[in-house]
Order: C-alpha cells, then sequence, then structure tokens
C-alpha cells in the first residue's frame, strides 16, 4: 500500500513539473520572438511592436580604439554559443529525478503483484491430516538392522504418490552413523489405505537408537504414533 501511494503521489508530481517545464519553455520562445522581431526591426529601420527605438544612427562617426591585435575573420564572425538558462535546467533535471522515481516505485508495485500471482499461496498443511503408524519392529542380525512397519492414510488424507520410509540410526552420542530409505508398499497409499515398510542399514554396531520418518519427492510428510492405539 505505501509502495503504491508513493508512485501516485511520484507521477502527479512529474505531472506537474512537466507542466511547469512547458510553461518555461513556451516563455522562452516568447522572449527569443520577441528578440528576433527586435533585431529584423533595427535592420529594416522599422520599430517593433513595444521596441524603443534607439537614436543611434550608422552614419555617426565611430571613434577607433587601439586593437592589440588582428582579429581573424573567423574569430569576427564566430558565432557564440547561447548559455543554457540555469533555471530551466534544473526544471528538467527535477522533471527526470521524479518520472525515473515513479518509474521505480510502479516496477515494484508491479512486480511484488506478478509474485502474488505466480506463487500462490500453497495449501495450509495443518488442514491436512499427518499418517498415522500403527505398526513398528525392529530385529538386529549382525551389524544389521531392519525395521518394519505399517503406515495408515486417514480417511480425510491426500492421496500420496512415491512414500517413502527413511530410517536414520543414530549413536548412543546422539549423532548420525548412517542411514537408509525404501518405498512404501503398495503404492500409491490413497485416503484410507494402509501400506507396509521394510528398511535395512548395515553398520549398526553401536547404535544406539533410530529414527522414522516419511516423505515423497519433494516433501517430509508429517506422521503421528498410533501404535498405542492399534
Amino acid at each position: 500500500m505505501f509502495l503504491l501511494i508513493v508512485t501516485l503521489v511520484s507521477m502527479l508530481l512529474a505531472a506537474i513539473m512537466s507542466v511547469v517545464a512547458w510553461r518555461v519553455a513556451v516563455e522562452e520562445r516568447r522572449r527569443s520572438e520577441a528578440r528576433v522581431d527586435a533585431l529584423a526591426a533595427e535592420i529594416h529601420d522599422v520599430p517593433a511592436p513595444g521596441v524603443r527605438v534607439s537614436p543611434y544612427r550608422l552614419d555617426d562617426d565611430l571613434e577607433l580604439r587601439p586593437v592589440s591585435g588582428t582579429a581573424t575573420r573567423s574569430e569576427m564572425f564566430a558565432a557564440t554559443r547561447p548559455a543554457g538558462s540555469p533555471s530551466r535546467l534544473a526544471v528538467v533535471v527535477a522533471i527526470g529525478v521524479f518520472v525515473f522515481g515513479a518509474a521505480v516505485s510502479l516496477a515494484i508495485v508491479l512486480s511484488a503483484g506478478s509474485r502474488g500471482l505466480a506463487n500462490p499461496p500453497a495449501t495450509d498443511a495443518v488442514g491436512t491430516p499427518p499418517l498415522e503408524l500403527v505398526v513398528l519392529g525392529h530385529e538386529r542380525d549382525g551389524d544389521r538392522l531392519t525395521v518394519r512397519g505399517v503406515v495408515r492414510n486417514p480417511a480425510t488424507g491426500a492421496r500420496l504418490d512415491d512414500l517413502s520410509a527413511v530410517l536414520i540410526l543414530l549413536t548412543r552420542e546422539g549423532g548420525v552413523r548412517a542411514s537408509a530409505r525404501a518405498a512404501v508398499r503398495p503404492a500409491p497409499l490413497g485416503p484410507g489405505g494402509e501400506s507396509t515398510f521394510v528398511v535395512t542399514v548395515a553398520g549398526a554396531t553401536d547404535v544406539g537408537r533410530f529414527r522414522v520418518s516419511f516423505r515423497t519427492d519433494d516433501h517430509v510428510v508429517p506422521h503421528i504414533d498410533k501404535r498405542h492405539e492399534s
């Protein structure tokens, strides 16, 4: 909302400064036309409207002054470049600043709106019930640990494709020893359905505990322990 207000104010200021610059340009053109009319009147010996005629005559004697150097023809008739009006230059610079600020603010507002359209809010994960872990067991075979279990998708849950069980072995100090991943079968797991999983990990000699989680190819699927209710 703040960016939108800044954009509107910048555009309004830019419009006002454009009008001011236009009026300055018109006034400058009028002054230039008046100077041209005055010069034309002097050339043709006809006074222009509003121009005071000088009593000076072309046939009056002119006093010769000593010249330190001889001026060349190119120097005598060299055209002088009129200096730009400082006020007009300041107006142009101000207009450029305001227009640039308005463009930047408008770009920010439009980009924020496009990001909102391109990335719609994701579905609230709280509204989707988690998986239910109903059976879980494990057995050792040398340094290998095998974990088996059954997971259930609630009746109000969403269909899960490519669901996998992830097993992480932890040492007695809490560090990660090893991990493995196995597919949950049968797949896909639809609402109200149950599937089993079996994950085996080697190198479990000094493992103190393990952790089981579930995920699809792109995100982790939350679950709750329902073994005491089965």
